[in-house]
C-alpha cells in the first residue's frame, strides 16, 4: 500500500493511502511507552477527523507504541491537588470532542487495537464503529485503581454493550480483558492471530472495503443505530465531565494517583 503522512501534531499523524478513500490516524507518543495523550494533541485528533470525514470514506484508528493507555496522568500528578480539576476538566472538554467528531463523522471508523487501551484509551476504542483487536491486546477499564470515575464515555459504551450489572463489575473491580474476552463480550468484532504489522494490514483492508461500499448508506445507517441507544451521548458525556473533575479535586484520587505513582496499593479511606 502507498502511504503519504501528514503530520498533524508532534503526538499524531495521518497516514492517506494515496490508491484508496481511506486514511489511518495514528495516536504516537515517541519514547513513551504507554502511548499517553495530552488535550492538544487530542484537540488536533477532533480537527483531523472533522476534516478527513470530507476527505476520505473510511477512517481508521490506531497508536503506536500502542493504541493508548490514556491520559497522560504524570502531568496531572505533578499539580497541586487544587489545581487538578481544571486539568482533568481541560482533557475531558478535549477527549468529549473527539468521540463527538467520531461519531458524527458520515463514514466508519475503524479501531486497531494493539498491546493496551486502557482508561480514556479505552472511550476512545469503544466511540469506534469497528473494533479490531490483536491476539496480544488488552482493554483495560483501569479508573477505580486510581479513584476516579471513568469519562471518554466509557460507562455510556459499556452499558449498551454488556449491560449494566457487568459493566459494574468491569468499572469496579478493573482486570484487563483479553482480546478473546472482548469479542466474546460483544466488546471487539474480531481478534487477529499474527505479527502486528499483517493486523493493520488486515484492518486496513477492512477499511478499504467499506470505503468502496455504500458510503451515504453506511453514513445513515451509522445515525439510525445510535437514535437506537436510550438517552443521549451528549447529556452522559457532560455529566462525565463534571463527575471526573469533581473527583480529580478529592482525597480519593489524590491517594490513588499517588500510589499509582509509587507502584503501591492505595490505601483508601
Amino acid at each position: 500500500m502507498d502511504v503519504e503522512t501528514e503530520r498533524i501534531h508532534d503526538q499524531v499523524r495521518v497516514e492517506f493511502l494515496t490508491d484508496e478513500s481511506v486514511a489511518r490516524l495514528v495516536m504516537e507518543r515517541g519514547d513513551d511507552a504507554m502511548n499517553v495523550f495530552q488535550p492538544a494533541g487530542v484537540e488536533a485528533m477532533a480537527t483531523a477527523v472533522e476534516s478527513l470525514a470530507k476527505e476520505v470514506n473510511s477512517l481508521v484508528l490506531y497508536g503506536e507504541p500502542i493504541f493508548s493507555a490514556g491520559a497522560d496522568l504524570s502531568s496531572v500528578k505533578q499539580m497541586p491537588q487544587e489545581m487538578r480539576s481544571a486539568k482533568i476538566d481541560t482533557i475531558a472538554a478535549a477527549s468529549n470532542r473527539f468521540i463527538r467528531s467520531v461519531r458524527s463523522a458520515p463514514i466508519p471508523v475503524l479501531s486497531a487495537v494493539t498491546g493496551v487501551a486502557a482508561g480514556g484509551g479505552l472511550g476512545f476504542a469503544l466511540a469506534s464503529d469497528l473494533i479490531s483487536m490483536h491476539e496480544d491486546a488488552e482493554f483495560d477499564t483501569a479508573y477505580a485503581r486510581i479513584g476516579l470515575t471513568p469519562d471518554n464515555a466509557t460507562p455510556f459504551f459499556l452499558v449498551r454493550t454488556v449491560g449494566p450489572y457487568r459493566a459494574r463489575e468491569l468499572l469496579f473491580d478493573p482486570e484487563p480483558i483479553s482480546a478473546r474476552e472482548a469479542v466474546d463480550l460483544g466488546l471487539a468484532n474480531d481478534r487477529y492471530e499474527g505479527t502486528e504489522s499483517a493486523f493493520l494490514e488486515a484492518v486496513t483492508e477492512d477499511a478499504i472495503r467499506y470505503a468502496n461500499g455504500p458510503t451515504e448508506t453506511y453514513a445513515q445507517t451509522k445515525g439510525l443505530l445510535d437514535t437506537a441507544f436510550e438517552g443521549g451521548l451528549d447529556d452522559h458525556l457532560e455529566e462525565e465531565r463534571s463527575t471526573i473533575k469533581r473527583m480529580s479535586d478529592s482525597d480519593t484520587f489524590d491517594e490513588g494517583i499517588s500510589a499509582f505513582f509509587e507502584k503501591r496499593q492505595p490505601e483508601w479511606k
